[in-house]
């Protein structure tokens, strides 16, 4: 089954948010400072994360998220 992995940023809330697949109903939990996974509402699977100040935090040198599989990330010509 493939899935696709979405990535939304809003530059003017300072917040990036990842989606391991179409964002569905879901709740999010703090897993660290600023730092938030969404669980689907029911069977709690894990369909993606939230940052807040991504900025503030050094951007994608200083993000680190713990995935749940392997994520193949392909260019397309």
């Amino acid at each position: 089954m493939e899935k696709n992995l979405e990535i939304f940023y809003d530059s003017e809330a300072d917040i990036l948010e990842i989606f391991l697949d179409e964002p569905t109903e879901c709740y999010f939990n703090e897993i660290d400072d600023d730092l938030f996974e969404g669980r689907e509402e029911g069977t709690d699977k894990l369909i993606g994360f939230k940052i807040f100040n991504f900025r503030k935090r050094g951007g994608m040198k200083n993000i680190r998220i713990p995935l749940p599989a392997n994520i193949k990330i392909e260019a397309v010509n």
